[in-house]
């Protein structure tokens, strides 16, 4: 499998995590998960190409976490299970985020970190799931980011803080130490060199010219103004001196950032400015005109062009991969099978590293296409010979003819014939 470094995929990252990203081939995961509001989340963003505003969005409604009941009562855990008794939406929501933090703990360097995300409603019940994921001895720390920002409450103290979970494959983890604020002067002495200290019975006890070890609580980094010159509109976006503090601290040069819900790219970008390679995944369902990026990743495009001069973009959405012409298609099937076209294809569109012919239609494949492609398999000079198995990917399925040409040719000739549709590959999404 190509490693998929500088990569955007619109998509599930549960499915780009499966299929795309390699086991234990990133340094960091930084996850800004949808949280449990029982709302849509929405914003306005003006980008420079669209002067017109747009609304972007994601979905995080109790409706959405709910199509996870079912499959949620046969696997999860007898906790989250009890949950569900009283409260379906939420323990739809956790498993959810189960399924995917999983993912991300397959994909995770056993020298990696994860941080995660989220707010009061569920940051106590995301640690049980953490714990029973990563376990609770790599458990690093609880971060408590806290902001100022407007409006009071009349009945509680005024909610003004995010969590952010952070765990571990192993003990054996990247952290680099960063230091934040000042020393309290009182007792500080400076020597020669202008070195803060202290007189101890040992003699003198130096301190770092750069301020006291970052604690657990961060307060000296701003929520995002509504005015400010960062704020793109995004809903739930984060600022960048946050992404910086996480990513210096628990990634080096050349490390690979992945961000599952990578929203509107800030976690990308401090990854790009910072020399760390990255994977980027949202799976924005905004609308759009055909061949036209995601919402999502026109924000980040706007933000940074620069990070699209190293780039790839590759689909991993169903209704996007349908709508595709012909040569889009096949491109996007040589990709998804890690396949080459050869030259000249002779009704062969591509071969996969094993030898596999592969053939693209994006029209409903009936018995004589079949037919056609077994003759061209056969005779192809780049296909390894005897052919043992073809494959013919098509965007709109394929009629009773093809299925029986397909049993045919199994049964006489004993040559496998795979008929797939994104709907295959994707199921209903």
């Amino acid at each position: 499998m190509n490693l998929p470094y500088n990569t955007f995929y619109h998509g599930d990252c549960l499915f780009v995590l499966t299929h795309d990203v390699p086991a234990e081939s990133v340094d960091l995961i930084y996850l800004d998960p949808p949280f449990f509001t029982g709302k849509v989340q929405t914003g306005k963003w003006r980008g420079e190409w669209h002067p017109e505003a747009m609304e972007v969005s994601f979905e995080d409604s109790k409706r959405f976490w709910s199509e996870k009941a079912d499959a949620m009562r046969l696997k999860a855990p007898d906790w989250l299970r009890h949950i569900a008794v009283r409260r379906p939406d939420f323990a739809s929501y956790l498993f959810y985020m189960m399924e995917r933090l999983q993912a991300c703990r397959k994909v995770l360097k056993k020298t990696g970190s994860i941080y995660l995300h989220c707010d009061y409603r569920a940051s106590h019940y995301l640690k049980m799931a953490m714990d029973e994921i990563l376990g609770w001895k790599n458990f690093i720390n609880e971060i408590i980011w806290h902001y100022m920002t407007g409006g009071i409450s009349k009945k509680t103290f005024a909610k003004k803080h995010d969590t952010i979970l952070v765990y571990s494959r192993t003990q054996n983890y990247i952290f680099n130490i960063l230091r934040t604020g000042e020393f309290r002067t009182q007792g500080m002495k400076y020597d020669e060199q202008g070195r803060p200290y202290k007189t101890t019975k040992k003699g003198r006890l130096y301190f770092s010219i750069d301020g006291p070890v970052a604690p657990d609580v961060w307060t000296d980094i701003p929520f995002i103004s509504t005015y400010g010159n960062e704020r793109v509109g995004y809903p739930t976006q984060k600022p960048i001196a946050l992404l910086e503090r996480i990513i210096k601290a628990s990634s080096n040069e050349g490390d690979v950032v992945l961000d599952p819900f990578c929203g509107c790219g800030t976690a990308l970008i401090v990854a790009n400015k910072l020399n760390r390679r990255w994977i980027g995944v949202d799976i924005d369902t905004s609308a759009r005109e055909r061949k036209e990026l995601p919402r999502a990743f026109i924000v980040i495009k706007e933000r940074n062009g620069m990070l699209f001069d190293n780039s790839r973009y590759i689909s991993r959405d169903l209704k996007e991969i349908q709508e595709m012409g012909g040569r889009d298609f096949e491109e996007w099937v040589n990709e998804f099978y890690e396949a080459e076209k050869p030259t000249p294809d002779k009704g062969v569109d591509g071969i996969t590293a094993n030898g596999i012919p592969i053939q693209t239609k994006t029209y409903i494949v009936k018995y004589s296409t079949v037919s056609e492609f077994l003759t061209n398999a056969k005779f192809h000079t780049n296909v390894p010979q005897p052919v043992k198995k073809i494959m013919i990917i098509s965007q709109k399925g394929f009629d009773d003819g093809a299925r029986q040409r397909k049993f045919e040719i199994e049964t006489t000739e004993g040559i496998e014939v795979v008929l797939v549709t994104p709907e295959d590959i994707f199921g209903s999404q």
